[in-house]
Parts: structure tokens; sequence; C-alpha cells
């Protein structure tokens, strides 16, 4: 995706409970940087504010870089496609602390709620090297393959058949800290008061503490990750 497509975010939402009373959102999105599940626990508002301080937001999901580049060895008959220079795959875990505005209520069915929301989170990143499948040339003319750590300098794209499992080299990964910052637009309608219909819009930017390691050449990889992004939900209140 280029940079004008940063907005592409899509989220399914489970609500339960009414807008006045404690909620649980579960979902899963799409964004320029991966996808992930999403859990968030909103606070009852009840105050007679329409600020309500207090919701989490919870996010599992993984992180891609744009210039990855899909291959597949078409000289080896059982290749997989692999990623040409992505040497380490990274998951994130982003907790967040949310303050959200009641912009419009949603009084009855017919309504069309509005909310914004901002926060701040503690993202935390895991990094794990990709593993390959190596063709080893055979004298018998069989395709004989081993299991390696993926080194562009030192394995041609003629020899590898395509990436291992997904989970080798889980235990060899790092840990890496981040701070993040997000805002969004909350649009709700349903049939019933509390079944939920949702459109959001939204930015969120993620700096963390190193250059996320995706890519072998490490000036293509980034620290900074600005995303925009819409979704869409659906929940059925209690």
């Amino acid at each position: 995706m280029r940079l004008f497509l940063l907005f592409s975010l899509l989220t399914v939402t489970r609500f339960l409970g009414a807008q006045s009373e404690k909620m649980t959102s579960l979902g899963v999105g799409l964004n320029r940087n991966g996808f992930g599940a999403v859990v968030k626990i909103y606070k009852p508002d009840h105050a007679p504010s329409n600020r309500t301080m207090g919701d989490f937001r919870f996010e599992l999901g993984n992180i891609t870089h744009s210039r990855e580049l899909p291959l597949l060895n078409t000289t080896l008959q059982s290749s997989s496609i692999y990623k040409f220079g992505k040497i380490n795959y990274v998951w994130a875990f982003r907790p967040a602390w949310e303050t959200r505005w009641q912009l419009a209520p949603r009084p009855d069915k017919k309504a069309v709620g509005i909310q914004a929301s901002a926060g701040v989170g503690l993202p935390m990143a895991w990094a794990w090297p990709v593993y390959i499948r190596l063709f080893t040339p055979d004298p018998g003319g069989n395709e004989v393959f081993s299991i390696v750590r993926y080194n562009p300098d030192v394995h041609p794209q003629s020899q590898i058949a395509g990436r291992a499992p997904f989970h080798r080299g889980f235990s060899q990964g790092q840990l890496i800290p981040g701070l993040s910052l997000h805002t969004a637009v909350e649009f709700m309608w349903g049939n019933y008061r509390t079944d939920v219909n949702i459109v959001t819009i939204g930015a969120r930017i993620e700096a963390w503490s190193k250059k996320l390691p995706i890519l072998y050449t490490q000036n293509q990889n980034k620290s900074v990750l600005p995303t925009f992004y819409i979704g869409y939900a659906f929940g059925l209140g209690g």
C-alpha cells in the first residue's frame, strides 16, 4: 500500500451492554501495517459531563513493512511463498488508556450517536527471526531441504523453497517497547437501543525505542509508525 492508503483498518466488534453501562467490545482489524484482535472496555458514563475517562483498549496484532516482497521460486516443485529480505516477524501487544467524549447522544433506535476518543498507550513488540527452507543439491536428483535462519547475504533466491513454520525461532526474539497516541470518532446506529452498528475513523502514531528490524536493509526500517484507519463494527447489547 502507498502512503495515501494509510487509513485502511477494518474492525468487527461485539458490544455487551448499553452505552450508559459498562460494556466490552471484541473485534478484529486490518490496517496498512498488518492485522490484529481488539478488546475494548468502556467505563460507565453516568457522570453529568459528556467526558468519560478510564476506558481501556487492548490489541494484539502483527506489524509488517510496506516494502515486503512476496516471492515464489518456480524452479522448485515443492516451493512456497516467502518474503524477500524479511528477516524478522514482529507482533505487538498494545494496551491503551482512553478518554471519551459524547458528541451526540443516541437516545433511541432512530438516532445516530457520535462520540470521540483519545488515548495513550504503551505498546510492546516482539521481533523474532524468519527461518526458511533451503534447497540442497542431491546427487540422486531429489529435492532435499534444510531449515536455516534467513540471511539474504548467503542464501541465493534460486535455492529458497519458502519460509519455515511461523513459530520457528520465536524464543530467539527481542522485546521492543514503545509509546503511542491515538484518536478516533465513532458513529453508531442500530435497530434497537443496545444493538449497535459503528463506523470508526481515527489516527494513531507509534514511536518505538529502536527501528523495528523487519527488513534486512536497515535503512528501510522505521521506529515511528503513523497510520490513519477506518473501521466498521456490529454489536448486540445486553
